[in-house]
């Protein structure tokens, strides 16, 4: 039954649940009995969506929406809950049972609670050991689970087998908290206290027959944090993305992060369980990965890196971290020197590709690709890549091509000379079509922006469109299958004049969206402004995938006078942050920007 409430305790609260979750029995702390609960989980009616989501997505039979504070996820037939605030999580029950409820309730809701509270939560299991807490981290298959089980064989007690929740304590400490389920480890031993974190294990196999422990080095251990943590595209929607970034900058500070090859087979459990005891009681594991210079970055500059290497997309993600610039150049000479010595590396032509692409030097990254293909011709990643980089049509779509690189189109010199410089004229000297500017982007929702819409603005946008829409139009025609459209359809066209003064930027964002009748299919934007450019920043990033994936790398594109540049509507993209002088207004990065909406039958 669903009606009689229990108290567990997990990830170092009460919960106090009318469902049944399988959370291992563990004592009240303190020898408390009744007190109040921390979180409790309830019955009730849920609604089918959020009013203001701040990110949201599907996959087969699960969606989910976040904003800050309020989560909302459902499995079809069977379940639906909400959780807010950090405390609290209402399910709705849709046809589930009440064993399969409880299951999923620890997993992706308790997560987002977790991350309301300001919790981080890895993709690892943990158990302490004498010297503190040992997490194992892996991509499925790497046998972090086995390992676990292995260990507490071998003496350590359980702290958690799903994922693990990490809090900073008042001295600054990150601890790892107990919360173990009773899905995977029926009988072992459990640690019930909060424990300081020793290390992180980061496992996967090889085909060699040594079991080979190293220590991360300093952008190896961030981007394994990162890689492992639990449910990162929740962070964006709920708001916490920032201090996720700046949390993880501190773990990688303090926290030791290993990387550990054990042979595919035979697996070696008892040996690698026994290397892994002995490395946790020696000094080697009592160390952190030192940064890479001794320099802060107070102010990081506007070029921002390629997360497939190291990742941050703003200042606000990066404040704090170390050195950042000579990352990005360290990471790129790590990949030439692999490069000089095997130049037949494909999997490192194609990480250079990715960084290459994120830094806005697009011919390389094509030349990259390329080299890329010709070593892997069956490599889907570069066909796509060097067909969207090289102006070529897109071969067969992958299967999942919303987390691949965003399609796009850039003409150069779009308008004739006299037209453009016509029109860049017309727009420098007439401050008064924008009286609203472009604004800043509010965190990382661009519901609080405002745009030019004065009745000034849409005049001059009325008279701009003239000779812009049937050149536009031809090329929109043209470009349909580089952009994976084979026909475009019938479609109507809006325009805006833009201004982006200095410190203003647009947020990520799509402008997609499911189920509506007359969806924008092909975004565009065309630039303008003086030459020699007078202002920083201002790139088009187009974003391999959705909001949430931290890993997912993007494609910079900058903005050149009289260039135009054409991408699907359904693409996540932003523009950074634009610098110049700001008392000039002739000196910021000018737009002529809008979609192409596909018309319904009735021709609306």
């Amino acid at each position: 039954m669903m009606d009689k409430n229990r108290d567990y305790f997990a990830y170092g609260l009460r919960i106090r649940s009318s469902v049944a979750l399988p959370f291992r029995a563990a004592p009240a702390p303190d020898g408390e009995s009744r007190a109040a609960a921390d979180v409790t989980v309830s019955i009730g009616a849920t609604p089918p969506q959020l009013p203001n989501p701040a990110a949201k997505r599907r996959l087969e039979t699960v969606a989910w929406e976040a904003a800050p504070d309020a989560f909302l996820i459902r499995v079809d037939n069977e379940v639906r809950c909400l959780v807010t605030d950090g405390c609290s999580i209402l399910v709705e029950p849709l046809g589930g049972g009440e064993r399969e409820m409880g299951a999923f309730l620890v997993g992706s809701p308790f997560a987002a609670l977790l991350q309301q509270r300001g919790l981080t939560t890895l993709r690892a299991g943990a158990v302490k050991a004498e010297a503190g807490a040992a997490l194992f981290a892996g991509r499925k298959g790497a046998g972090e689970s086995a390992l676990l089980g292995a260990l507490v064989e071998l003496g350590c007690a359980l702290l958690s087998d799903g994922f693990t929740g990490v809090e900073a304590s008042a001295e600054g400490r990150f601890l790892a908290l107990p919360a173990a389920t009773s899905l995977l480890s029926p009988a072992a031993r459990l640690c019930t206290e909060p424990t300081a974190v020793r290390a992180l294990y980061v496992l996967k196999a090889h085909q060699g027959a040594d079991i080979e422990i190293r220590p991360a080095s300093w952008a190896e251990a961030y981007e394994a944090l990162l890689q492992h943590t639990y449910q990162p595209r929740f962070l964006h929607g709920l708001g916490r993305q920032p201090e996720h970034f700046r949390v993880v900058g501190e773990m990688v500070a303090q926290v030791p992060v290993f990387q550990v090859r054990r042979p595919a087979s035979p697996f070696q459990l008892d040996a690698l369980a026994e290397r892994i005891a002995a490395h946790l009681g020696s000094e080697a594991a009592a160390h952190p990965p030192p940064p890479p210079s001794d320099r802060v970055a107070k102010e990081p500059s506007l070029r921002e890196s390629n997360p497939a290497i190291v990742v941050s997309r703003r200042r606000q993600m990066i404040d704090g971290l170390r050195a950042w610039d000579s990352l990005l150049e360290q990471a790129e000479a790590a990949l030439r020197r692999k490069l000089a010595a095997d130049p037949n590396d494909a999997e490192a032509l194609l990480r250079l590709g990715d960084l290459l692409r994120g830094e806005g030097r697009l011919d390389a990254a094509l030349d990259a690709y390329r080299r890329a293909l010709e070593l892997r011709p069956v490599c889907r990643k570069a066909s796509w890549l060097c067909a969207v980089l090289g102006g070529a049509d897109l071969p067969d779509a992958p299967r999942a091509p919303d987390a691949w690189p965003a399609p796009f189109v850039r003409v150069r010199n779009f308008l004739p000379a006299d037209e453009h410089a016509a029109l860049l004229a017309k727009m420098l000297a007439g401050r008064e079509h924008f009286s609203e500017l472009a604004g800043v982007g509010a965190g990382y929702i661009p519901d609080a922006m405002t745009r030019n819409n004065s009745e000034a603005n849409r005049r001059f946008a009325a008279e701009a469109r003239l000779g812009f829409e049937p050149r536009l139009r031809k090329l929109a025609e043209d470009a349909a299958p580089r952009l994976g459209m084979r026909v475009l359809g019938a479609y109507r066209l809006d325009l805006k004049v833009r201004t982006y003064q200095t410190g203003e930027f647009y947020a990520a964002h799509s402008d997609f969206s499911e189920g509506d009748s007359t969806p924008r299919e092909i975004n565009y934007v065309y630039y303008l402004h003086r030459r020699p450019k007078s202002f920083s920043g201002g790139d088009l990033l187009l974003h391999d995938g959705d909001l949430g994936g931290l890993l997912n790398a993007f494609t910079r594109i900058e903005p050149e006078d009289n260039s135009i540049v054409l991408f699907p509507s359904r693409c996540v993209h932003e523009v950074t942050e634009v610098e110049c002088d700001p008392g000039d207004f002739g000196a910021g990065r000018f737009s002529l920007n809008g979609a192409l909406w596909k018309l319904r039958a009735d021709g609306c």
